[in-house]
């Protein structure tokens, strides 16, 4: 015959159960966010470590870089008036004077075969680019 159990009573499977409620936890609960946080911590310096280094990389590279462009400005920016001059020099009219450097300024390349070129076949050159620059 099955015994009833009174209200008073307590069954060891109830204290289980109760066991397993989120609010009896609590104190377990705190104990696992507190050992995570630990392991957290002490693989978190290799994370760091990697974090710093992959930074410090960045940032050297970031400053070749800003090297690199703050020497093309200047570059750039270098004064060619002795272009200006062979330009006059070829008897050139000011506003064809005017394309020719915007054209041989326009494009590093350009301005290097420019300047290896001897005087006579400079006039060529120029006159060329003058001529592909009408015909757009």
């Amino acid at each position: 015959m099955m015994e009833e159990q009174s209200h008073n009573e307590v069954n060891p499977s109830d204290i289980a159960v109760e066991n397993d409620s989120p609010m009896s936890q609590g104190g377990s609960h705190s104990e696992n966010s507190e050992r995570k946080r630990k392991i957290g911590t002490e693989n978190s310096s290799d994370g760091t470590d990697k974090i710093v280094h992959a930074l410090e990389k960045l940032f050297a590279e970031f400053g070749k870089r800003m090297q690199m462009v703050t020497e093309a400005i200047v570059k750039g920016n270098e004064d060619r008036s002795d272009i200006a001059k062979m330009l006059k020099d070829m008897g050139l009219s000011p506003m064809d004077q005017i394309d020719a450097l915007t054209l041989i300024l326009e494009k590093p390349q350009t301005m290097a075969v420019f300047q290896s070129l001897d005087d006579d076949v400079k006039e060529v050159f120029v006159q060329k680019l003058l001529n592909d620059h009408a015909r757009g």
